[in-house]
């Protein structure tokens, strides 16, 4: 059975690259077969180094990195923003048809910005995670403001038929040591709430996929 995760966020920054490539590493620890996708990173200053793209190429051992990452631009702008003023056009059934190619057991799909973010005039990233059929881990901040991004995003996932795993809280505690993971967890999302996850200087694989294997992430994504 080929399973489709999309891992997006309730903004941009909140981590989201940090838990996709863990997730990839975990899995490749687990022994499975699994295939990560960019479809489209923005915000390039090198168009051949793609900074979110590499980190899941490495995550995932190798492989084509234009497959991982087909659509590349240089504006840091949502892919709609940055198509536009760059004169260049993608398509959304070009980007569905790419992930629906790859062949793999697992397939690991990052988002780019927040769940809603438009790849064109009328489809955002949630519209391509239900498309491809995928299941949604929801990146949110360990952070105040978190509860308000993290329902409205729950919700407009859940409008969309776009099914959800989990939600992940991103970041060490604020000031005053606050962690919000626990509000979230009282607020009955209906999904589990796991992490937090914390904020390392520099990011290694193997930690990250233990912290996501501690966390039972891929337990969750297994059982689902």
């Amino acid at each position: 059975m080929r399973r489709v995760i999309f891992v997006g966020g309730t903004d941009t920054g909140v981590g989201k690259t940090v838990v996709a490539t863990g997730i990839v590493r975990a899995l490749r620890d687990r022994g499975e077969t699994v295939l990560p996708v960019k479809p489209v990173e923005t915000g390039c200053d090198d168009l051949d180094r793609p900074d979110d793209a590499l980190a899941l190429h490495r995550a995932a051992g190798g492989g084509d990195l234009g497959a991982i990452c087909p659509v590349r631009y240089r504006t840091p702008a949502a892919p709609w923003s940055a198509a536009r003023r760059e004169g260049v056009k993608h398509t959304f059934d070009g980007l569905r048809a790419h992930i629906d190619a790859l062949d793999a057991p697992w397939v690991v799909v990052e988002g780019a910005g927040g769940l809603l973010v438009p790849l064109d005039a009328t489809h955002s990233f949630a519209d391509l995670a239900r498309a491809v059929g995928a299941t949604l881990v929801l990146v949110s901040r360990n952070a105040l403001g978190t509860i308000n991004h993290t329902r409205l995003s729950l919700e407009a996932a859940r409008a969309r038929g776009l099914p959800v795993a989990a939600v992940v809280a991103n970041g060490s505690p604020g000031p005053g040591g606050v962690s919000h993971v626990d509000e979230l967890r009282d607020l009955g999302l209906g999904v589990p709430v796991l992490g937090p996850l914390p904020v390392w200087s520099e990011v290694h694989l193997g930690t990250v996929a233990e912290a996501v294997e501690a966390m039972g992430l891929v337990d969750v994504l297994a059982a689902g």
